[in-house]
């Protein structure tokens, strides 16, 4: 037996099987490398060579290691070969589907929001706090002042008065920002689509935490991208294991949310905020955060962007307003390093050449005239109600076994279930009496567990909170009996 090939031994290929020669093959190095059989870092065989000893085609180990490599159980290395990833070990994990999962950035559910029905899903602002009046006179003093020219095609990179605007109010959170540097676009999602586009190659390596946004991960997939996840800890991500695998897969861009992380709520130390853009300098990655929230820090000492850290041009920064103003009007910017303000400039320009220049218009008359700063005071003082009765809600109704992260603030909770109830069965049980809520899965780039859920009290008042969360209580304590019981 040639010893090159005496961890192979065991695979057999069925010829006259239903399920596809390269599947089966999949199937069989997924078992040895799932077992511990074949090892993290362990160097496969040549395509040709196992092709050989296994009497198949070429194109049967192509398929099968592209599979393996698509979920995450190899990668791969230009003129080097195929390697076996790391692969998290977690006995309740179940084997996803071969075929490429489509993310959306919430999951469906079957009942829809209602009189009688308790809305901890949704992350967006409810309509009875929507500025409507205050936008509406600025609409008005937009289209007086500006006449048809608010109606025509803005510059691509954006309203150059707003631009100026945004930067003057960086700068009173310690971010040195120039107007020339900010790209205005339509929504945090299209700017992770348009930075993706500038910056990264098929193929590319992207880091990302783990769990993180799965609107993120769609978009990385679609440029052809390979995720790496690094793992979550309450302050920030776990930077012994970002150190082991910046060493190894070099990434072009590392993806994070240092403020208020979704969905988990964590906020980055000072020392990992420092740790982070040392790593990605000394191993010339890029970052970009993603700032969708931080405003709603109700914390005694809120934290700055990572961006303010920021001293030689490593950090993209990307500010969403949709979570706190009006979702439906698409408005977001990035500041980005000098050296790619051309590149994103064109893959904006390419994507719907320019943002609306009636919202871009009023907006920076918001900016200016001081009342995006009253609605933000608003509006937290509303959320700190909420934030409060939730966490003390938590504590009350739900039964020991669960751990709630307490975030500086935001909209949402991170619940992980105790051991052996899961999540989406939980999920499922709440929305047949009413409550929806957001199952945890959808948050992981891949090997999802299936023991969070992230809670979100963005439309419910306080009576409502208390309601839901007690008949969550009461949902959770049935299946932990359920397991006492086996």
């Amino acid at each position: 037996m040639n010893q090159e090939f005496l961890e192979f031994v065991s695979i057999q290929l069925m010829k006259n099987n239903k399920t596809s020669l390269y599947v089966q093959l999949y199937d069989n190095l997924r078992e040895l490398i799932s077992s511990g059989k074949l090892s993290y870092g362990y160097l496969l065989p040549p395509v040709r060579k196992l092709a050989a000893f296994l009497a198949v085609n070429p194109g049967t180990v192509v398929n099968a290691y592209k599979l393996l490599e698509r979920n995450g159980y190899i990668f791969s290395r230009a003129g080097s070969g195929s390697y076996v990833a790391e692969i998290p070990v977690n006995g309740d994990t179940e084997y996803q589907p071969a075929a490429e999962i489509e993310l959306e950035s919430l999951p469906p559910v079957t009942v829809h929001p209602g009189k009688n029905c308790l809305d901890f899903a949704t992350v967006m602002p409810p309509p009875d706090l929507l500025p409507i009046d205050d936008f509406k006179n600025l609409l008005i003093e937009v289209l007086d002042r500006d006449q048809g020219k608010a109606f025509s095609y803005q510059d691509s990179q954006g309203f150059e008065p707003l631009r100026q605007a945004i930067s003057t109010y960086l700068k009173e959170q310690g971010i040195k920002a120039q107007a020339n540097n900010v790209q205005i676009i339509s929504g945090a999602q299209q700017g992770i689509d348009i930075v993706a586009k500038a910056v990264l190659n098929y193929g590319d390596y992207v880091f990302t935490e783990n769990p993180t946004y799965p609107g993120a991960i769609a978009v990385f997939r679609s440029r052809g991208a390979k995720i790496v996840e690094i793992n979550m800890e309450s302050d920030g991500i776990n930077i012994q294991e970002l150190e082991t695998k910046i060493r190894s897969f070099r990434p072009k861009l590392i993806y994070v949310m240092a403020n208020i992380q979704n969905p988990t709520g964590y906020s980055y130390s000072l020392g990992k905020r420092n740790r982070l853009i040392g790593l990605a300098r000394r191993y010339n990655a890029l970052i970009l955060e993603d700032d969708y929230i931080s405003e709603l820090d109700v914390s005694d000492a809120p934290l700055a962007p990572l961006k303010a850290l920021d001293r030689d041009q490593r950090v993209i920064y990307l500010k969403s307003f949709s979570k706190i103003f009006m979702p439906g009007l698409r408005l977001a910017f990035l500041l980005m390093p000098p050296s790619m303000v051309a590149k994103v400039l064109a893959s904006k320009h390419n994507s719907d050449i320019s943002t609306s220049g009636l919202t871009q218009r009023a907006f920076d008359l918001y900016l200016r005239k001081g009342i995006w700063q009253r609605h933000i005071a608003a509006i937290r003082r509303i959320y700190l109600e909420r934030y409060q009765t939730t966490l003390a809600a938590i504590e009350q109704f739900l039964p020991p076994g669960i751990t709630c992260h307490r975030p500086r603030g935001g909209l949402t909770c991170w619940l992980a279930l105790p051991e052996g109830v899961s999540a989406q069965q939980v999920v499922q049980a709440a929305e047949q009496q009413g409550v929806l809520l957001t199952p945890g899965t959808a948050f992981f780039p891949r090997h999802a567990p299936d023991r969070f859920i992230r809670l979100s009290f963005a439309v419910v008042c306080s009576e409502e909170i208390l309601q839901g969360v007690k008949i969550l209580g009461e949902i959770i304590s049935q299946y932990c009996l359920r397991n006492m019981g086996k």
